[in-house]
Parts: C-alpha cells; structure tokens; sequence
C-alpha cells in the first residue's frame, strides 16, 4: 500500500501584517457547514461562495481545532466534517515546524497551491489577554475566537504579541481587514460589541426551480395549443424571443392577456382538463399536452394539481419533486397514486421514508412499528380522505350520517332489519380498511435504515425533505432501483432541523441535482393552490403577503 503525502510549501518568512489582503478568522460551525472552506488536495472552492476568499489569509484560532477534535469521534456528518478538515489543515500545514515566535506572530504562513490564499493556524498568546480588558476563561470557545481576532488585530497595530504595549488602539477595528466569518449570532453579537467586523459564510444559490411556467402568449400561440396541442420549440422561440430556455418536462401553464381572446367554449376560471397547460418534451423537441391526468384516480381541482398528477403517473418519469405549502396535497396525492398503482401492478409496494428531523425513535417506546406510527398517520390519514371522496360505500355511508345522524327514529333500517345505529360507526370502518391496505401494501422506513437500500420495483416517498442536508440528501436519491420511482415531498418554509436553512437543505439540493433531466419532472405549488380547509388557504396567502412586505 502507497500513501501519498501532500505537502503544502510554505512562504518565506515575511511579516504578513504588511500584506494588505483581507485576514478571514473562522469559526467552527462555518467549517463544519461549509468544509469545502480549508482547500484540499483534490476539492476546489466553491464557486459561488457568499464571502470571496481567493486572495485571502485565511486564519484558524487553535480553539477551533480543539472542538473540530472534539467532534470528529462522532457517527454523524458533523463528525465526517470533522475529520474531513483536520485532514485537509493537517494536509496544508505539513509537517514543518515554525518557531513559536513565527507562530504567535502569523509569521511564515502556508501557500496554498494553484491559488492565491494564505493559510495560518494561530495559537493565542495569554499574555495578550492582559492588553485588553477582556479575558475568556479557558472554557469559553466563542471567547477565545474572539480574542483570536482581537490578537490579529493587535498585531496589526505593530503590538508587541507579550502585551508588553498596552494602551488604546490606534485605528478603528473596522479598518484594520480582520474578518470574522460565523454563522453563529451570538458569537457574532459578542465579536461586533467588541469592535470587530463579522460576516456570514455560505453559497449564493439561484433562485429555487419551480419546474412551471406561468406565461402570457400570443394569441396564435394558444390557438395552436388549443387546437393541435402541440408547439414546436422553433415556433415557441419565434413567438416568445424574451424566455428563457425552456427545461427538460418544464410545465407550461398559458393564458391571455384579455379574457374575450379566449376560445368561446374555453372558460379560464372552469378548466377541468387543463388544456392550457403544457410538458416541454425534450425528445419530441416540442411542447406536449398532459396525456395522463384523466387517469389520475382523484379530482384535480388546480393547476398545481394537475401538472403533479402528470408527474407522477407519467413512467417515464423516474423521480418526482413537489414543493409548496401545507395543505396543498403534496402527500396525499402521492399516497393515492402509490396505492393505486399497486393495485395495477405497477409496483410490489409503496415504502415512505420520513425525513423529518425531530423523530427521536430511541426515545419512545415499543418496537419499531409503534415508535413510527407518529410517521405512519399522515398516510393513513390521506387514504381515509380518499375513500371517504372516492369510494362509494363509505360515500354513502357519509352522506346517511350527515342527514340522519346516529337518531334511531330518523334513520332508514337496512333490508336485513338491521338497525344502523347499533352499527360500528364509519370512522371505525374506515380505520379497518385503510389498516388492511396499509398492511397489504406500505412500508414506512427510517431514514437511517433506508441508507444502502434498493428500492426496486417500488414507490419511495421521501416525505419533509427539506429536513436534510446535502450529505443526507445526496445518499437517498440515490436508493433509486430498478424500474422504480422516488417521490420527494417537503417545504422550505418549513424547515425544523439545526444547521439546516432555506437555500442548504435536501430540497433544494436534489432540485438542484436533478434539474433539467428527461428522467425528472419539479411542480411547486403556489399558495392560491392551498386546498386543506379555506382557513389554511387564508393563513398560506397572508404568510406570502408579509414575506412580500418584508422583500420589498
């Protein structure tokens, strides 16, 4: 076995406090986030960071490396993180050894290859504590981040490292091109009322595809749709020359600008078979209609619906990703199509995987099926709805208790003489029967069980994605097996874990990752498609309105 060494050159000793390139201190939880932060042999930066630090001395405080130790012993991705940037600094730093003196004073630091950065590992002098009224114990990390940067400062300002000159500084902190770079708040607080300047560090992301495009057309344009269903690309670019490029199964949902342009027996607000809206194909080169919603077992009642309809019962169509609000139908759309689709044959099961952060199965008791039954009742949930809309029996079932209640005297005796109101009550029916079907036909998985698996010949539903990080999310959608389907559920707005935030999360991750497939299909439903209970449609529509206010 050969191992291969990389040994980073380190520049002449020279005294980087004359340099005039920007000083970035990291903190712990920006390196943990973001490890691609410490260059590596083999990993670049990123390339669109929120903070440039290609012309940068980039600085780590010893306290970091202490809690990165701290943390690398652990089985989770705060751990790997861990280990992966004590290997990377250790990999930079090589094995030269720097004086204490070199050391204290940011002497001598490391060149990173094939950039232009600088790389210090600094130790904190004690001493220095002295020149300053403010001295973190031992115990307090955030402090002795702090006094990293202070120490940086400090040496700035041409001070000697042993706090031997004391006094005033002599410039603003703010001017003095030390940077703190943390995502943590507090820290960020205690660093500013110091004097020191903080920023955030992350990765500028584009705007989330909504995998729908809602566009005014000409005319002509929806006449052709509306008549032929069917728009070749060429005439698409001819007639809307301001688009953007379309996206591989990227919906196209048109309207007009006048109502009275509209076909006489085409009604804009009663459209049931949404013959306005359309699927880019990137095969056929051209715009196509949905072929495969009249199928779809339940009523679609809006756009949103109906291009997620399309998604999921189109099999060519190997992954599936729906965003969008509470109450929109992302899960029990899914759900009945998965039952459904058993039933047909398409697949021997439907397995669910919750992915959301807070289920602590260790901590509740009973075996496996009881600690997931709190993951278990959104499904249940959703085929008891569904047979209660679809299913005949329970229909009229429903219909009987609402006109007639459990009155022994009001309600109609069954022909046998039965008397109904000595019957079980619908709601017990209804548990019996989506039980039964849930038995014959679902699985729902941990999300830590579900690693290494093949989900062949099945409909995996990855439900509240957005509680993933990129690690986790990246080794799920690969769990894609033969001749099956991955359904990816969740709302950014929604997002429960720590660490995790609304342009970092699994959702927008596998957005990102899957984009522009012919194997794909992305709907993101809007608030007006909100269809849980007039009162969540309110709530939805306001939150949209202050997040509105807010931006503007």
């Amino acid at each position: 076995m050969f191992i291969l060494l990389f040994v980073y050159p380190y520049l002449k000793k020279e005294d980087v406090m004359s340099d005039n390139r920007p000083i970035y201190v990291v903190d712990t939880n920006v390196i943990v986030d973001y490890v691609d932060i410490i260059p590596g042999s083999t990993h670049s930066q990123p390339d669109e960071p929120t903070v440039d630090l290609s012309h940068a001395h980039i600085v780590i405080p010893t306290v970091v490396i202490r809690e990165l130790s701290k943390f690398k012993g652990e089985m989770s991705d705060r751990g790997k993180s861990a280990r992966t940037a004590l290997r990377r600094i250790s990999e930079i730093t090589g094995t030269k050894l720097h004086s204490i003196q070199e050391n204290y004073e940011l002497r001598g630091p490391n060149k990173v290859p094939g950039s232009d950065q600088l790389f210090s590992v600094l130790p904190v002098h004690k001493n220095f504590k002295h020149a300053l009224p403010f001295c973190p114990s031992e115990d307090d990390m955030d402090g002795q981040i702090i006094l990293a940067a202070l120490t940086i400062i400090f040496l700035k300002e041409g001070r000697a490292i042993d706090g031997s000159q004391c006094g005033e500084f002599s410039q603003n902190f703010a001017n003095a091109g030390v940077v703190l770079l943390t995502n943590d708040n507090g820290l960020a607080i205690r660093a500013r009322e110091r004097g020191i300047e903080t920023q955030r560090y992350g990765y500028k992301y584009p705007e989330p595809y909504t995998g729908r495009r809602n566009v005014v057309v000409p005319k002509e344009m929806f006449d052709k749709f509306y008549n032929t269903r069917r728009i070749e690309l060429t005439e698409w670019r001819q007639l809307m020359p301001e688009q953007p490029r379309l996206i591989a199964n990227e919906f196209i949902v048109m309207s007009l600008e006048n109502d009275w342009d509209y076909p006489y027996d085409f009604n804009p607000s009663y459209n049931t078979d949404f013959c306005n809206i359309g699927r880019y194909d990137v095969g056929e080169d051209a715009i196509v209609p949905l072929k495969y919603i009249k199928d779809f077992p339940v009523h679609l009642h809006n756009p949103g619906q109906a291009i997620y309809a399309e998604a999921l019962m189109n099999r060519d169509f190997s992954a599936v990703i729906c965003t969008g609000p509470a109450g929109s139908g992302k899960t029990y759309m899914a759900t009945v199509y998965g039952y459904m689709a058993c039933k047909d044959g398409e697949y021997i099961g439907v397995t669910v995987v919750p992915c959301d952060s807070h289920s602590k199965l260790g901590a509740l008791p009973g075996d496996l099926d009881e600690k997931m039954d709190p993951d278990v009742q959104p499904l249940k949930n959703a085929l008891r709805n569904f047979l209660l809309n679809e299913e005949k029996k329970f229909k009229s079932e429903l219909e009987k208790l609402k006109k007639f209640g459990t009155d022994r005297k009001k309600q109609p005796r069954s022909p046998n003489g039965e008397d109904n109101a000595e019957k079980r009550s619908i709601k017990a029916c209804l548990k019996d029967r989506v039980d039964l079907i849930f038995e014959n036909w679902f699985t729902i998985v941990p999300i830590d069980h579900a690693r290494g698996r093949d989900f062949a010949y099945e409909l995996a539903i990855y439900d509240e994605f957005q509680d993933q990080n990129v690690s986790q999310a990246d080794t799920l959608i690969k769990r894609l097996g033969a001749e099956g389907k991955i359904v990816i559920t969740g709302d950014v707005e929604q997002i429960h874990a720590p660490y995790i935030d609304a342009s970092s999360n699994g959702l927008v991750y596998a957005s990102r990752q899957l984009m522009d497939s012919e194997m794909v299909a992305q709907v993101c439903f809007t608030e007006e498609e909100v269809i849980r209970h007039p009162l969540v449609k309110m709530i939805a529509m306001r939150q949209k309105d202050r997040k509105t206010t807010t931006k503007d």
